[in-house]
């Protein structure tokens, strides 16, 4: 256990340092969702381009991965939706807020540098997967159904943030690079080769920013479920389609695993503004990167164990 948490304590004490200087007033609100912007549209995307251009597309790309944490991810979003709609009796918009939360990661700030430290490079190829999944699947279909029937805007509001997203296109153009079987000019990989490391550790300062800047509610059932449902259900569910595939080595599945178990994305509260219940969305990210540190701590304590 002492070696899970050697991993795990360094990585929420620099999310606690974030939340400090916000908090602590060294750093505004503005600033650290300003830094966030830079991560997500620069320093990761400079990692990803940088690992998937140098290896085959075949091996960049496993499909059984994208299908797998596919499956995993659509059935815990229809189970938390269902289930705030018909037991919660929640409105369509609310129940669409739960099943996100129960379903989609914080992959590019949170679950990028925890698989980075404890698997190394395959963090990069399940990044690129993860980040497939959840931005051209699984946060269009939430926008789908809960604004649904709001005509060419809704059309705009879901396709223009996939097709302009830094990580997709990093993803893609590394994917295009490596097929081509050419290679960057000495100057411009040297230049992403400095940037590439800086990303993670950023990116867990930004998280905890971000978790400063919002109010905390008293805990209700939605938000206990929810919490349930992302820290719980979600890797649970990753875990088993995974493992049906019957094909992916054991690195790749605790991958998908830990990216699945890692809070829901920063811009959740965002969403819950949007439709209408904020302060439940963001007492659920608060809850959530909280306890995150239990529940990923334990995952690599029970994969560490001897058989």
């Amino acid at each position: 256990m002492v070696e899970v948490l050697a991993i795990t304590f360094p990585i929420y004490l620099i999310i606690a340092l974030g939340f400090a200087v916000v908090k602590g007033g060294l750093v505004s609100v503005e600033d650290i969702r300003a830094l966030g912007r830079v991560v997500i549209g620069i320093f990761i995307p400079a990692t990803l381009f940088v690992n998937i251009s140098r290896v085959p597309v075949a091996e960049a790309m496993r499909w059984d991965f994208v299908v797998g944490y596919l499956a995993g991810s659509l059935t815990i979003f229809a189970v938390g939706t269902l289930f705030a709609a018909k037991v919660l009796r929640q409105s369509r918009q609310v129940a669409v807020l739960q099943g996100l939360g129960m379903s989609s990661s914080n992959s590019g700030f949170m679950g990028f540098p925890i698989v980075a430290m404890v698997l190394g490079d395959v963090a990069v190829q399940a990044l690129a997967m993860a980040m497939l999944v959840e931005n051209v699947v699984m946060i269009p279909l939430a926008m789908l159904l809960a604004d649904g029937g709001r005509g060419q805007s809704l059309l705009q509001n879901t396709l223009r943030p996939v097709l302009s997203n830094p990580i997709l296109i990093a993803v893609v153009a590394a994917l295009a690079l490596s097929a081509s079987g050419l290679a960057l000019p000495g100057a411009m990989e040297r230049t992403l080769e400095i940037l590439a490391p800086v990303g993670p550790p950023v990116a867990l300062v930004a998280v905890g920013g971000i978790v400063a800047a919002l109010s905390f509610a008293p805990i209700k059932g939605p938000v206990a479920a929810v919490v349930a449902g992302k820290l719980v259900l979600h890797p649970l569910a990753v875990l088993v389609a995974l493992t049906l595939s019957g094909s992916l080595p054991q690195d790749l599945v605790l991958a998908g695993v830990l990216f699945a178990s890692v809070p829901m994305m920063s811009i959740y509260a965002l969403f819950g503004q949007r439709w209408g219940a904020e302060s439940f969305a963001a007492s659920a990210l608060i809850l959530t990167t909280v306890l995150s540190f239990l529940t990923v701590s334990a995952i690599l304590w029970l994969t560490s164990s001897p058989a």
